[in-house]
Formats: structure tokens, C-alpha cells, sequence
């Protein structure tokens, strides 16, 4: 320990701050104690140990600090600052908005302070407010990443998917060589028509350039025995119909035989009793890329199925450092990956035996006169809208039946449709309600759930689906295919809106019948799983 008993107090404040500054936070620290034992009211000291403490992440000792602090320095900016990054930092967003209103209000708008105070509001679950600042702190400070990757999240979460991807560009920009950024604007891209085939192309050339390493750094063998291997599944944000339905029944399936089934969970919202007590959860959400890399290492992975693809929670970094003998994209990915290292199971068969569950969610049918829209848990694309509206518009005495059930989406949907002159009162929300013998049920033809789509097809519904070339957009007409009703898939938007309309005026069309359904097996999950492990490890 040095000894400050022969310097000044002036000296002492002239060393603090240059340490501060130098960010040697201890020395600052040691020697600021040293003033207040001199002088207990001492401001600078006060103002210097609390900076100190609080960028060197002492935050508890920060927050004891912080009331002195600001009584003795109430017209210092970063003591309020820092005070109310403190209670961000404890989870007190109500709190720390307070205090930044208060200094914005003092001392005028500044890009940090707008920034915490929209974490602060987006905490508290006021996304309209956080967005709207947000984009005031990037009129501050433009090359914000933090700022602009939140804005881009907001967006997607209140289902302004067009706005999301613009933003979600616009965080490419800024963070050139972010895998996960570049992976959230492909997917929100292409799911809102906002990538062509050729771009698509374009873009993951240049993903492969920027993040997938030139040089092997690891190797991994082939698994070495095919009785008995260690499966690790990476499942990031998904629909949750897919997830329920689909991924955990054929995981717990798999888990059940002689096989060690690893999930590693990369959404922020921890699983509750999901999985059969033999699959081994791990939360890797906060994980690097590297870190996730050791840990599936670490667990001796044999075979990896990327259920992310380039949804959140994609890992096509750590993928292209060879984490597995084998890997697979299944299920949620766009049919193509930016390294050879993984293998797209996009066959029809593979991808679209969904399993439809035993017991029927809802419980009674939707009115005469009301088309089914699913896939709208997450919101809808403008194109989307736009075709939905114009096909209300021409069935005057129609309604909609839309699948979303939170508030906010809820909100977004009504108000987005009203600016296409559907009036709300013609929208239904209502999860009690389903498809029933003779439904019109209209796909989600961006972002469509093949879950769904089979589960309406299951209830007696007729799919008006639209064709498309990438992944996504192939899946309602592969699960057309196998149930033998590929006349019911239509080439054109046009094509769309005449077939929903003819159907509605009462053009005929036969719904599927059980033995329809029971020849294409959709609802034989065991079989499906023993087929799914054959071709993995063989």
C-alpha cells in the first residue's frame, strides 16, 4: 500500500483523478479513502471513489457510495448517471428512469443518457416509448450499435417486422463482423420478402468471408459406435407450436433409447418440465461462441442438429468450427448454411412428419363466416397484411381469426390492419376457437407454421397455401404433398386471393379425410423418430 500521509489534499485530488482517468480504479480508490479520513465531506474524493467503484464493477460498494456521493455533488451528471446505471443494474428500471428524466430534464438530451433510460422503459415492458428512444439516442450518436441492435429487437418483438428489418441492416452496418447480427437481418429478410434468391446468395458468400475460420484449429471423430451416441440439440427462439409439438416429442422419443440426448437451450426463457428426465438441459444463451464450442466439446458430442438455423440463437460460427463428428440443420433452418461442416435436412420427408398432439387445444369452432389466419403468434408481414386485408375487403360479412395471443402483437395487428382499412371489430382473437369441417384457413405464406397448418388440416380445415423458393416457404407445400393434395397450393398471390374468395362464396373443395391423414403418418411419432435417428447415424 502507498503511503499518502505527506501529500496534500490538493495533491491527493490532482492523483485521484489522473488514476481514475488512467483507469487504475484501486489506486483511485486507496488513495480518495485516504481524503475522506482527512475530511469526511469532501466532494471530489466522494465524486472520485464512487466513479471508481462503479467502473471497476464494485457495484454494492458503488451503491453505499452513491447517496453521499450525490449529496455532495447534486449538480454532477455522472454521479446521477451512474446512479441510475446502478439500478439497471439491480433491476430497479421504474427507479433508474426517474433518475435519467431528471437529468435530461437538468441538463438537456445526451446519447448514453437516452439510451439507459430506454433499456430502462423496455424493462418495464413500455416497448413504444423505448423504441421511440431508441431512435433519439442514434439521432445522438449514429454508430450506437448497442443502441441500434436494441431498437432492431423492439421491433421484431411488437411485430413491425418491415421497420425490424430495416434496423437489423442497419446493426450489420455498424457491427460488420457480428455473426448473430448478420444471422437476425438474413432471417428477417427473407421472411419478409426483403432478400431475392440472387441476394440471398450474395449474402452468405459474404457470411462465409467474414465468419466462418479458414483454418481447421480442431478436429473431431466420427462417433464409434452407431448402438449407443451422445446427441446434442441447439434449439434458440422458434415457434412454439414447433417446439412442443414437433422437436420435444421426437427429443424425449430419442431419449428413451440406449442414446445421451444433450439440449443446449439459447433462449433467454429457461425450459420448465419440458424434457423427460434423461435429457441433460444446458443454458447457453450467454455462452460465446467459443465457450459454447468448449462446452459441447466438453460433453463429448457425437452428432449436433441445429434446430436455430438462422432464427435467434443461431450458431453457424461455432458450427464452422467443427464442433461434432457430424452436424445437421433440422426443422428451423432457411435450406442453406454458410459452412459445408453442416448438412441441411431438408428433405420432404424428414422436415414435414409432424406429429399431431393427441388432445385438441381448442374447444370449440370458429363462427360461419370467419377465415382462419395462422402463424400470426409473432406477428405478420406487410405482404401478408396487405393480401389478408384485400381479401376482407372483398367479403364484406367476414371475419378473421388470428392465432396471436400477446397483448402487444394483439395491439400491433389491429393497428395495422385498421391502416388497411379492416376495421378491429373484424378481427377475432381468441385461442378457445379453431378450425372446424369446411374452414377457410389461410397460410401464413412468409412465415408459415407447418405445425399449425397440419393441426387445421387435421380439424377438416382447407389450406389456401402459396408456393415460394426457399426453405420456409416449401414447408406447407411438402406437407400438401404427402397428405396427396398438391392441387391446393397455389402459384401466385392472385392465385391466393381467388382461391380464399371462391372458397368463402362456397366453391366446392372435399377436406381430408383420417385415412388421408393416416397414410401420410403424420400423427406416427415413434416411427418418425426411429427414421429421423436411422438417418442421422448412419
Amino acid at each position: 500500500m502507498s503511503d499518502y500521509n505527506n501529500e496534500s489534499l490538493e495533491n491527493l485530488a490532482s492523483m485521484s483523478i489522473r488514476a481514475l482517468r488512467a483507469s487504475k480504479h484501486d489506486e483511485a480508490i486507496e488513495i480518495t479513502q485516504e481524503m475522506i479520513s482527512r475530511r469526511d465531506d469532501h466532494a471530489g474524493a466522494h465524486a472520485v471513489q464512487f466513479s471508481s467503484l462503479f467502473k471497476s464493477e464494485k457495484f454494492e460498494q458503488a451503491r453505499r457510495m452513491g447517496g453521499r456521493a450525490a449529496k455532495l455533488n447534486p449538480e454532477s451528471v455522472f454521479i446521477l448517471n451512474n446512479q441510475a446505471c446502478l439500478q439497471l443494474e439491480a433491476k430497479q428500471p421504474a427507479a433508474a428512469a426517474g433518475l435519467l428524466k431528471s437529468l435530461i430534464d437538468q441538463f438537456g438530451e445526451q446519447g448514453q443518457w437516452l439510451y439507459n433510460l430506454a433499456l430502462a422503459q423496455r424493462m418495464v415492458g413500455n416497448f413504444e416509448y423505448a423504441i421511440n428512444t431508441f431512435r433519439r439516442t442514434l439521432d445522438y450518436q449514429p454508430e450506437h450499435d448497442r443502441a441500434a441492435f436494441q431498437l432492431a429487437d423492439c421491433l421484431k418483438i411488437v411485430g413491425q417486422h418491415e421497420e425490424a428489418v430495416r434496423a437489423y441492416d442497419y446493426v450489420r452496418l455498424l457491427r460488420s463482423k457480428h455473426a448473430p447480427t448478420h444471422s437476425n437481418y438474413i432471417h428477417n429478410a427473407v421472411a419478409n420478402n426483403g432478400l431475392s434468391a440472387t441476394d440471398l446468395d450474395h449474402e452468405l458468400s459474404l457470411w462465409r468471408e467474414r465468419f466462418i475460420p479458414n483454418d481447421k484449429r480442431y478436429t473431431v471423430d466420427q462417433p464409434s459406435s452407431a448402438l449407443s451416441i451422445n446427441i446434442g440439440f441447439l434449439i434458440g427462439v422458434i415457434p412454439d407450436l414447433w417446439l412442443r409439438s414437433m422437436v420435444v416429442p421426437v427429443i424425449n422419443e430419442l431419449a428413451n433409447s440406449k442414446d445421451s440426448i444433450s439440449v443446449y437451450w439459447h433462449d433467454e426463457k429457461p425450459p420448465i418440465n419440458l424434457f423427460d428426465e434423461q435429457v441433460s438441459v444446458v443454458l447457453s444463451a450467454n455462452l460465446s461462441d467459443a465457450n459454447f464450442a468448449r462446452q459441447v466439446r466438453a460433453d463429448g458430442i457425437d452428432i449436433m442438429i441445429d434446430i436455430c438455423g438462422m432464427r435467434l440463437g443461431s450458431r453457424q460460427r461455432a458450427l464452422g468450427l467443427h464442433l461434432a463428428g457430424r452436424q445437421y440443420g433440422w426443422l428451423a433452418h432457411e435450406g442453406y448454411y454458410a459452412t459445408p461442416l453442416v448438412v441441411a435436412l431438408d428433405q420432404k420427408m424428414d422436415a414435414q412428419r409432424f406429429y399431431i398432439e393427441s388432445h385438441n387445444e381448442t374447444t370449440q369452432a370458429a363462427a360461419k363466416k370467419t377465415l382462419i389466419g395462422i402463424a400470426s403468434q409473432r406477428g405478420l408481414a406487410y405482404e401478408v397484411i396487405k393480401t389478408w386485408s384485400y381479401i376482407l375487403q372483398q367479403l364484406p360479412d367476414w371475419k378473421l381469426l388470428l392465432d396471436a395471443q400477446e397483448n402487444h402483437i394483439i395491439k400491433a395487428l389491429r393497428q395495422r390492419f385498421s391502416s388497411m382499412g379492416v376495421d378491429s371489430n373484424r378481427l377475432i382473437f381468441d385461442k378457445k376457437l379453431g378450425a372446424a369441417k369446411g374452414s377457410v384457413v389461410l397460410d401464413n405464406f412468409i412465415q408459415n407454421d407447418p405445425v399449425t397448418a397440419s393441426y387445421a388440416l387435421h380439424s377438416g380445415g382447407i389450406l389456401v397455401a402459396l408456393s415460394g423458393p426457399l426453405f420456409p416457404a416449401q414447408q406447407s407445400a411438402a406437407l400438401l404433398s404427402q397428405v396427396d393434395r398438391d392441387d391446393w397450393l397455389c402459384a401466385s398471390t392472385s392465385e391466393y386471393v381467388a382461391r380464399a374468395i371462391a372458397l368463402a362464396d362456397g366453391a366446392l373443395a372435399e377436406p381430408l379425410n383420417q385415412e388421408q391423414f393416416d397414410l401420410s403418418r403424420l400423427n406416427n411419432l415413434q416411427t418418425f423418430a426411429t427414421h429421423f435417428r436411422n438417418t442421422i447415424s448412419s
